[in-house]
């Protein structure tokens, strides 16, 4: 189930405390109630929202075709393929 900006602004500690954590002003924040909290502000906000939201907010489930692009450290396939170069190159330096 989608969390609403509403339920996202109160499990990050309420408008003064998302306002602290991007440093910006709390009425920014307050107008996002009535707007919508902007796409790119809520990538900034993702991993805490992960942790804290108890498993109601998921980054791979809210951005499934971007996850390993905004996320690349996170995404196991790609984290594995790197690591595997790195260590080929590293092989073939020697």
């Amino acid at each position: 189930m989608k969390m609403t900006d509403q339920e996202i602004i109160q499990v990050l500690g309420g408008v003064t405390s998302v306002a602290r954590m991007l440093g910006i002003k709390p009425p920014s924040v307050s107008g996002w109630l009535e707007e919508g909290i902007p796409e790119y502000r809520l990538r900034e906000l993702a991993g805490q929202l992960e942790m804290k939201s108890e498993g109601r907010f998921s980054r791979r489930d809210r951005w499934p075709d971007k996850y390993s692009f905004y996320w690349p450290e996170l995404a196991p396939a790609l984290a594995n393929t790197v690591h595997t170069s790195t260590e080929t190159v590293a092989h073939q330096s020697v």
